[in-house]
């Protein structure tokens, strides 16, 4: 399975510096779509939700979730310990340094964009199946740019699941 994620990997990668609109693609989703969701998230929360308590109940929600899966990513991380495809690979080509070089399993910023689907389609917020889109770009991005193998990704994926499927069945036991 690993040589199947690096083999990926490095067929995603080579496209890198081929074609300077495919790199300004790639590096917008690896490292700015995040904050568009963000923003998306915030402003449907305020305009979609229809009493203050439920309004401070989502905003409130994102916050502790993503906590939750921080810590689960950084647990795991700390299990996997796989290194950045750069150290690995030193024939990667990156279109930018990610602040950190330790951690590459699981992808936090995978983690994250899908996050912000989940409790959008948890809260029913309008428009959350375009976030489904974003969280895609922001994935591919990462791969893209060199930072991230798609095993990583698509571990972030799983962990924002669990976090979403934790945040669901919280909801129901305490009706909010």
């Amino acid at each position: 399975m690993n040589d199947l994620n690096n083999k990926i990997f490095l067929k995603i990668n080579s496209l890198v510096g081929k074609n300077k609109w495919l790199d300004g693609f790639g590096r917008a989703g690896a490292e700015f779509v995040i904050v568009a969701m963000a923003g998306w998230y915030l402003v449907a929360v305020l305009v979609g939700s229809p009493t203050v308590e439920i309004l401070y109940t989502n905003l409130l929600i994102l916050p502790a979730s993503w906590i939750f899966a921080w810590l689960l990513d950084l647990g795991i991380a700390i299990l996997v310990k796989e290194n950045r495809p750069q150290i690995e690979n030193p024939e990667v080509k990156q279109l930018f340094k990610p602040m950190m070089s330790w951690k590459s399993f699981p992808s936090d910023h995978s983690m994250t964009a899908f996050l912000f689907f989940f409790l959008a389609v948890l809260f029913g917020l309008p428009f959350s199946p375009g976030l489904f889109l974003l969280a895609l770009w922001v994935v591919w991005g990462r791969v893209y740019c060199g930072v991230h193998y798609p095993l990583d990704a698509l571990a972030g994926f799983l962990t924002a699941l669990v976090t979403g499927l934790f945040v669901y069945y919280l909801r129901l036991i305490f009706l909010f």
